[in-house]
């Protein structure tokens, strides 16, 4: 069920990846980038071959999936589907949950991500999320995105978290979510299920497994 051990002590902090994490988000993205490869005359992809670029920083994203001389064309119009469609998207169950759980313990939380902080704050406004949280990150807000530990330690300057990154929770559900935790030193919860679980796990040692939000929310309620 999970790797937790007896010794889990009350954070400090939980901040919290957004695409994957508290947002059922990867169809979506799919089909944006889908619609947008499409419009550029390109290939749409095939099956899961999305999953291969979920995550990934996103000026390496868009570099990745369109070519470089591509990336200021398809930014525009991918944009254009994310605004046209946004009310589409869904938070994970549990999500709001969790969040008011935090809240209810006045524990700090915030949402450190590679997508663009607009595309974020639209998305939070439709959920009626902003009261939950001090401090958001976005793609290329920091000196580096994902998975460096920069967007991270910003979201903490944001935050005024005053206290040391080892009490602090990252929440995540791909590789590059365990490296910006790992590279800020502080503790990774990771949400199992994407590909190579076992892998990350054994890599990375986050201090928690859980397989989704309402588990999560079990241990701060335990704690």
């Amino acid at each position: 069920m999970t790797n937790a051990t007896p010794q889990l002590e009350k954070p400090e902090a939980v901040f919290f990846d957004w695409d994957g994490t508290l947002v059922d988000t990867y169809e979506f993205l799919n089909q944006g980038h889908c619609q947008t490869l499409t419009q550029l005359g390109m290939e749409p992809f095939k099956g899961d071959e999305f999953k291969a670029h979920f995550g990934r920083p996103r000026e390496i994203l868009y570099t990745e999936i369109y070519g470089a001389d591509q990336v200021d064309r398809a930014k525009e119009l991918f944009g254009d589907y994310v605004s046209e469609n946004a009310h589409l998207l869904s938070p994970f169950e549990g999500a709001e949950k969790l969040l008011n759980t935090l809240k209810d313990l006045n524990i700090q939380a915030g949402v450190v991500s590679n997508k663009h902080k607009d595309f974020i704050a639209r998305e939070m406004n439709n959920f009626g999320w902003q009261k939950y949280f001090d401090a958001l990150v976005g793609a290329g807000e920091a000196s580096e995105d994902k998975p460096s530990g920069a967007p991270l330690r910003l979201a903490l300057d944001r935050a005024k978290f005053k206290g040391n990154p080892s009490k602090i929770w990252y929440v995540g559900d791909t590789e590059s979510d365990l490296k910006c935790a790992a590279d800020l030193q502080c503790q990774a919860v990771f949400i199992k299920g994407h590909h190579e679980t076992e892998r990350l796990i054994k890599e990375y040692k986050p201090l928690l497994s859980v397989t989704n939000l309402s588990e999560l929310q079990s241990f701060l309620v335990a704690i």
